[in-house]
């Protein structure tokens, strides 16, 4: 069964995967698990929106499935059908049909499931849709005691809120089951069974103020803290506009703020406990949604690592203008291929008063490419040799691209490793004639960060994940350390992290279709970011 379902492709999360497909507001999602031959396995149920239209089995957006502990998301469910007699679903995967059959009460669902001759358990639990509205509520950071703080955050890749316990580094994804309720999985990407219970309290006007924490046998009472407020901001870079939100803390400014330079793809403004995190430093947080992603206008494919500093940029001039941002104070933190942008905007701008990146590339972002390439074919299960040959025809591939050589020049590669084994997990043999990869990666791919270090004199705070399937750990950490040594740069400090990958979380191995069950962020990250941040004066 692993083997064919665990090919469905499962979206990542952050910074990584994301295991859930968060139900729309029309829509029901159901969390829980099946046994069978003894063994428990975590199911999401996702019920679509009622339709006009008869539903077909073949219709897309019709009912389906995740099983996150396998890395299975978006099976195809056949026959859902409910009445007086209760619900009913089935779905195909190796060794067969898994036949589901029981009854709904109260929000949930138990009964049996038949794959073949074997038999066995199910239950579900409806949850509640997470809307925004609900989600910015709640948002917020939560005193459990003094020097452990629980962050909430929307974070949009998962479409819901995320926590993070700063002292234990426990986090992942909490799923409402009531405008009261909140509940938590034991993974970052399997919700199900329930290992934390979240009850909100509310004042008499509707407000969270706190929050009881129940962890197992720990059960807590938690208060609000680190109040702050909302702005709605548009700044632009150009003819392009960026629409983002500003969070600022609720205490007297000027304050120190910190520009928070995206990752790549259709990235936007809530990544969880980084909105919240800063604040709690007594700094300003400007999130932007990337060009091209969200609210804003412009289009990141078309665009090269420098128009993405200069939004950014555009942002920080924004926040220098106010007069209630100290200007003398405002810094930004990249994550990952905000390491390539975040300094170049400190090499563009003497407005930017430091620096801070995780998980960003020392070497030219080709060279991450390959690095990226190659363990995607590892990950796959193929042994080195597959991806060393998937490294060199993409290599082959990212030349002819800086090269602007003809069409039928990469025709000609792809078609002399077509149908070899990693051929479909190295991303530069599926570039078509007319689509964005190949002028994105001529704008881009020659690009250093050490070129714009060696250019400034900002403080420098850059972690790596020894185990970063995304970024080459060793060769960055040469790279940046040389580049900065050389440059004579006054305050400098790069931290390698041991087990862990690009997502930060704590793991053995750095694969990223292993962060489904992850459960907890990696040590030597918070903390250290937060010390050197109070040292230099920009929080308190």
């Amino acid at each position: 069964m692993k083997q064919r379902i665990s090919a469905i492709l499962l979206a990542c999360l952050l910074l990584g995967c994301s295991g859930i497909a968060w139900a729309g507001p029309q829509a029901r999602q159901w969390l829980g698990e099946f046994t069978l031959r003894g063994k428990p396995t975590a199911l999401v149920l996702h019920e679509p929106a009622p339709s006009p239209k008869a539903p077909t089995e073949s219709s897309e957006g019709g009912p389906s499935v995740d099983l996150p502990g396998l890395g299975a998301r978006g099976v195809r469910v056949n026959g859902l059908a409910r009445d007086a007699d209760g619900l009913r679903f089935q779905f195909e995967g190796p060794p067969g049909r898994f036949v589901f059959s029981g009854r709904e009460a109260g929000g949930q669902v138990t009964g049996t499931v038949v794959l073949g001759d074997d038999s066995g358990t199910f239950t579900l639990v409806e949850t509640m849709p997470m809307t925004q509205a609900l989600g910015d509520a709640i948002a917020g950071s939560y005193e459990i005691a003094s020097g452990r703080v629980i962050e909430v955050g929307w974070m949009d890749e998962l479409g819901g809120l995320v926590f993070l316990d700063q002292q234990t580094l426990r986090t992942g994804p909490l799923h409402a089951l009531s405008s009261t309720r909140l509940v938590a999985g034991p993974s970052i990407g399997v919700p199900y069974p329930f290992e934390i219970e979240v009850y909100l309290q509310r004042d008499a006007a509707g407000a969270v103020t706190g929050m009881q924490w129940r962890e197992r046998d720990f059960v807590v009472e938690a208060r609000r803290i680190a109040p702050h407020r909302l702005e709605e901001v548009t700044v632009r870079n150009g003819n392009v506009v960026l629409k983002g939100t500003l969070m600022l803390p609720t205490t007297p400014g000027p304050h120190p703020a910190i520009v928070l330079a995206h990752g790549s793809g259709d990235a936007t403004r809530n990544v969880g406990a980084w909105n919240l995190h800063f604040l709690r430093l007594g700094m300003a947080v400007l999130s932007l949604d990337k060009r091209g992603a969200g609210a804003s206008t412009g289009d990141w494919h078309a665009s090269s690592l420098d128009d993405i500093a200069g939004d950014w940029l555009a942002g920080v001039a924004m926040l220098k203008a106010r007069t209630d941002i100290d200007p003398k104070r405002i810094g930004v933190h990249g994550s990952s291929q905000g390491g390539w942008t975040a300094p170049l905007m400190a090499a563009r701008s003497a407005d930017i008063a430091f620096v801070i990146v995780r998980a960003g590339s020392g070497v030219n972002l080709r060279d991450t490419m390959l690095h990226e390439i190659g363990w995607s074919v590892r990950e796959a299960g193929l042994e080195d040799v597959a991806a060393r040959e998937a490294e060199a025809a993409s290599a082959a591939m990212f030349e002819l691209s800086v090269k602007g050589a003809p069409w039928r020049d990469f025709v000609t590669v792809a078609d002399a490793h077509r149908g070899k084994s990693w051929f479909d997990h190295a991303w530069p043999m599926h570039m078509s004639e007319d689509g964005w990869g190949r002028p994105w990666v001529a704008k881009n791919a020659t690009y250093l960060a050490s070129d714009s270090l060696r250019r400034i004199r900002v403080p420098v705070l850059w972690f790596l994940g020894d185990l970063d399937h995304n970024v080459p750990a060793e060769a960055s950490d040469r790279a940046l350390n040389a580049a900065l040594a050389d440059a004579m740069h006054p305050d400098y400090r790069v931290v390698r992290l041991p087990n862990t990958g690009h997502a930060f979380t704590a793991t053995t191995t750095g694969n990223n279709r292993d962060i489904a069950s992850d459960s907890h962020m990696v040590a030597g990250y918070w903390d250290v970011m937060d010390a050197w941040l109070r040292a230099r004066g920009f929080a308190r």
